[in-house]
């Protein structure tokens, strides 16, 4: 009894973070550039036709449970980094393999999205490259200086409008389409093999994007309850943003399966400036993406507590843009693949911890 009184005296003294706000942090963490492209929901789930739901479903309960697991292990391991969950899910002899991997893909990832960023404001504006992807880079060093505080407050201010604005789009496309779920034209297959798999692969390779931000905002929230209804009700929102984009893919097959930036392509369906109007969103996303990959490698090399945290943020984003010269989709092919492989063993390592605390009562 007294050291049960002790940690809830302890855990009632902490910094916390309200649950909606986790939530949408959350949200705004996995919905990045590749999910506003439409390309990820279509390779993942729209070219396995009507099954393509099942993954959703499937999806959405894996955000759910591991967003919970690691944001829980974050609280009990008062985490600055994704270092300790790592370790706690996987032990010692694989965790710098693991550490490795997840933080190479945090910088691989922000360097692609520098990289995005100026190809599309080049693209869509008229804006040199350099000034597109270094206007990113400023945005995105404003926001993680001011530590985990800031990215929530960003990434829960910015979350409510991406995921209008991708509900708006879907829901017109759906309309100007007309509601059906027909079958991918021959010649077109899904990047992986059946639902389970897409299913599964697709948290992995985003939960490995997610993992700072969520263990940070766990070392800040004092009670386990908050947490699990931040996890359920982020997983909810994107399990939701998931399947209206899946419909508005599907309902206009073969059209979306034709260009780059198939959401693009159908905003500008909907209305003639909107492929312009989808850009903002799309750069609003590739932000989104940006903050929660640059804060996580730099709180992993030094906790954002620390006065050095500030320099390894600058000189992080720094790197960022002069490797995202390289360009867009060879950092992708590069960088993706491994991470989500990476991703798996992860996700298997926190199903076992799961397991191990469940079955010790904790």
């Amino acid at each position: 009894m007294p050291g049960r009184l002790t940690r809830e005296k302890e855990e009632s003294g902490r910094s916390t973070i309200p649950w909606l706000a986790t939530a949408l942090a959350y949200v705004g963490t996995v919905v990045g550039a590749g999910f506003a492209s439409g390309q990820e929901v279509l390779q993942f789930f729209g070219l396995l036709g009507r099954w393509g739901m099942a993954g959703i479903v499937l999806a959405a309960a894996g955000f759910a449970f591991f967003g919970y697991v690691i944001m829980e292990l974050g609280r009990t391991e008062r985490a600055t980094s994704h270092l300790p969950v790592i370790r706690s899910a996987v032990g010692n002899i694989l965790t710098p393999f693991v550490d490795f991997v997840v933080t190479f893909f945090l910088f691989g990832a922000t360097c692609a999205m520098f990289a995005g960023a100026g190809s599309v404001l080049e693209q869509e504006y008229g804006l040199s490259w350099v000034w597109g992807a270094s206007a990113m880079a400023v945005a995105t060093i404003f926001t993680v200086v001011f530590g985990l505080k800031g990215v929530v407050s960003s990434l829960s201010t910015v979350a409510p409008f991406l995921i209008g604005a991708v509900l708006l789009v879907s829901m017109k496309a759906v309309s100007a389409g007309g509601f059906r779920l027909p079958s991918p034209p021959p010649g077109y297959r899904p990047v992986l093999p059946g639902w389970f798999v897409s299913g599964a692969a697709y948290v992995s390779y985003n939960i490995i994007m997610a993992v700072p931000v969520l263990a940070a905002m766990g070392a800040k929230t004092g009670r386990s309850g908050d947490l699990r209804r931040s996890s359920v009700v982020g997983a909810a929102g994107l399990g939701l943003c998931l399947l209206a984009v899946y419909l508005a893919l599907v309902s206009n097959f073969p059209d979306s399966l034709k260009y780059e930036v198939p959401m693009a392509r159908l905003a500008e369906l909907v209305h003639r400036s909107g492929k312009l109007i989808y850009s903002g969103v799309f750069l609003l996303e590739v932000y989104t993406t940006a903050v929660a990959d640059l804060f996580g490698f730099a709180s992993r090399l030094r906790p954002e507590d620390t006065p050095a945290f500030k320099l390894v943020v600058f000189a992080s984003a720094l790197g960022a843009l002069l490797v995202a010269r390289t360009g867009f989709s060879t950092l992708v092919r590069t960088v993706y693949p491994l991470a989500g492989l990476t991703g798996l063993l992860f996700l298997a390592g926190l199903l076992l911890t799961a397991v191990r605390r469940s079955s010790r009562g904790r």
